[in-house]
């Protein structure tokens, strides 16, 4: 029997914002084992877990839409494992989901995010022909024009702060050559205090949520 493909789609909020991908995906072994979840290993003299996650989450950002990619070598309703995993997971991270996905990490063209601030938003900055900013590469840092890469935005009353505080929603670039940081958005509309959530991963028209 060939180990059949799992999508998880999870939480991630609370304190659990401030750890690392690499903390996280210790994290998720350690639960995969504690919940009895069957999941498919790598073959050779160092057999691990067949894991991938599909965007990295910068530490300090929570999310709603976190999905990560098993492989089990045993039949199991998405009900079974939904269950199993909550029951071994801290209340911070919830998995909402579990099926098996017909479409690659790839398709995520898109990410998006509401940043809520600590005073009313002006979006002016934003409505320029280009915005640029001191992007951090992996050569250092270089000014770049990130305007291509944000798809839309509008202000909110207040996101997940409640009705006084200001926030923006932001759809950005998310594809492994273009991928946008919120904080950058952060960055240019002048934020000192502010909180980032991830609600979803979209496709390439940058509406339609990617499964």
């Amino acid at each position: 029997m060939l180990p059949t493909p799992i999508r998880i789609k999870f939480t991630k909020t609370g304190a659990l914002q401030f750890i690392s991908h690499l903390d996280l995906n210790r994290t998720m072994k350690t639960v995969m084992i504690r919940a009895k979840i069957p999941i498919h290993y790598s073959e050779g003299f160092n057999p691990h877990p067949k894991m991938v996650f599909a965007l990295p989450l910068s530490i300090g950002a929570e999310s709603v839409c976190e999905l990560l990619d098993i492989k089990i070598d045993l039949e199991m309703t998405s009900y079974e494992i939904i269950s199993r995993l909550n029951g071994a997971l801290p209340p911070e991270m919830r998995v909402l989901e579990a099926y098996i996905p017909e479409t690659k990490f790839t398709d995520i063209k898109f990410a998006e995010y509401d940043i809520t601030a600590d005073a009313p938003v002006d979006c002016t900055p934003l409505d320029a022909e280009s915005v640029f900013v001191m992007k951090r590469t992996k050569t250092g840092e270089k000014e770049c024009d990130i305007k291509p890469m944000i798809n839309r935005y509008e202000p909110i009353p207040g996101g997940i702060r409640g009705p006084i505080p200001g926030g923006i929603r932001c759809v950005l670039s998310a594809t492994s050559t273009d991928y946008l940081n919120p904080e950058y958005i952060a960055s240019v509309l002048g934020f000192t205090d502010y909180s980032i959530m991830r609600r979803r991963v979209l496709i390439s028209d940058g509406v339609t949520e990617f499964r």
